[in-house]
């Protein structure tokens, strides 16, 4: 079968570009670099996509560590991205493998460059910064960096190879009441306290809890609590994340939250205020015929697919914003087994010879499922049809 020989022979353009792979990925594990700094990361990714016959454009959606990568083989075809990660986690350096990710992606296109003339379409790589906080993608698609897109992929690093994925939708922000100060032992009559307000409102949510039933949740912090016990606050502030595995349950506990604070600030002759902090990451919309290509490729490969589990943590990626305008998905490949992610001991494999080894099925993954895309009106249209069929449930 032609898509076979097609397949045989990305998968040897990939296994010839091995030490290259892996010398990225080193590199960007000897060099962490965070939110939107990626300097470095992004020019070393950059440069290897332009080595492998890329066209590439730097300082995309007006972010200097953004860039898009592209190979257009003239013909009639969809067009496919790959989305690189290449951003550490502060403090803890790639302990979640984004330098393995990022090597995944140029892998997965430098394959598909390879015979992508034999079939048509386009292919591109995106360098995606600021995945940990900054919400890189979620600006990046504001500004109209995958109109073109017929799909998205990406493959992260983990403890077990699962093609579907769990992510909350979250909108982080910080809350402020204002009031007036007074010596709290003398003249008490004469303050308003900022505290008391902000202490009703972690009330109000605890409270809430039952109500919520698990659905969703919203978890805070005090930043600002006043500054010497004998003085009543005029200022006080807290920093809250508002997360849900539904994004219109979490909007639903967020605008009730506002309205809360509202309400307190009234009845306490305070001021509310509010700023968001942040970008919304939201939840993954996932497309079950992209992920059945991927799970066979995964499956061929030699891996063990396993069902989404709590085990693998569950966090919040701006990839899923993506998932509600386009076909995507966001899989996981393997490097040990056990070992958490967003710990030293996760960090330290996403350098070893287990790391070198997911670095390799993941590109390939992901080639074999895009050139199953390229190859097939077919699976594009079910890809499309299952993404229209989400959206329609969801609305």
């Amino acid at each position: 079968m032609e898509l076979n020989r097609i397949k045989k022979d990305a998968e040897q353009t990939i296994e010839e570009k091995a030490d290259e792979l892996w010398g990225l990925a080193k590199y960007l594990w000897d060099n962490p670099e965070y939110n939107f700094n990626e300097y470095k990361s992004s020019k070393a990714v950059r440069e290897l996509l332009e080595s492998f016959g890329f066209e590439t454009e730097k300082g995309i959606c007006g972010l200097d560590t953004a860039f898009h990568a592209e190979y257009d083989s003239r013909k009639p075809g969809p067009h496919i991205g790959f989305l690189a990660e290449y951003d550490a986690v502060p403090g803890m350096g790639h302990s979640c493998g984004h330098n393995l990710m990022a090597a995944m992606s140029a892998g997965a296109g430098a394959g598909v460059r390879a015979v992508i003339g034999r079939l048509g379409g386009k292919i591109s790589v995106f360098g995606t910064p600021a995945e940990e906080g900054g919400g890189g993608k979620v600006i990046m698609l504001e500004r109209g960096a995958f109109k073109d897109l017929d799909a998205a992929m990406i493959i992260h690093s983990a403890n077990e190879t699962v093609v579907n994925d769990i992510s909350y939708s979250k909108t982080d922000l910080s809350v402020e009441f204002h009031g007036k100060s007074a010596h709290g032992a003398t003249w008490p009559e004469e303050g308003i306290s900022a505290l008391d307000p902000l202490l009703l409102l972690f009330q109000y949510v605890n409270g809430q809890r039952l109500c919520w039933n698990g659905r969703g949740t919203i978890l805070g912090v005090i930043t600002d609590g006043g500054r010497e016990p004998i003085h009543i606050p005029d200022f006080c502030r807290a920093k809250f994340t508002v997360r849900s595995f539904d994004k219109k349950f979490k909007e639903k506990i967020l605008k009730e939250f506002l309205e809360a604070g509202q309400s307190i600030a009234r009845m306490t002759g305070t001021a509310f205020k509010y700023e968001w902090d942040g970008c919304t990451y939201e939840d993954i919309r996932n497309n079950r015929e992209l992920e059945k290509l991927l799970e066979k490729n995964l499956t061929e490969l030699g891996e063990t697919v396993m069902p989404r589990r709590k085990e693998l943590g569950i966090g919040c990626t701006d990839v899923g914003n993506i998932t509600h305008v386009l076909p995507a998905l966001q899989s996981y490949v393997q490097v040990v087994p056990e070992l958490r992610g967003h710990t030293r001991e996760f960090e330290e494999a996403c350098k070893s010879e287990a790391g070198k080894k997911a670095v390799l099925t993941g590109a390939k993954a992901l080639a074999f499922t895009a050139l199953d895309l390229l190859s097939s009106s077919d699976n594009m249209d079910k890809v499309k049809q299952s993404f229209a069929e989400m959206r329609k449930n969801y609305e």
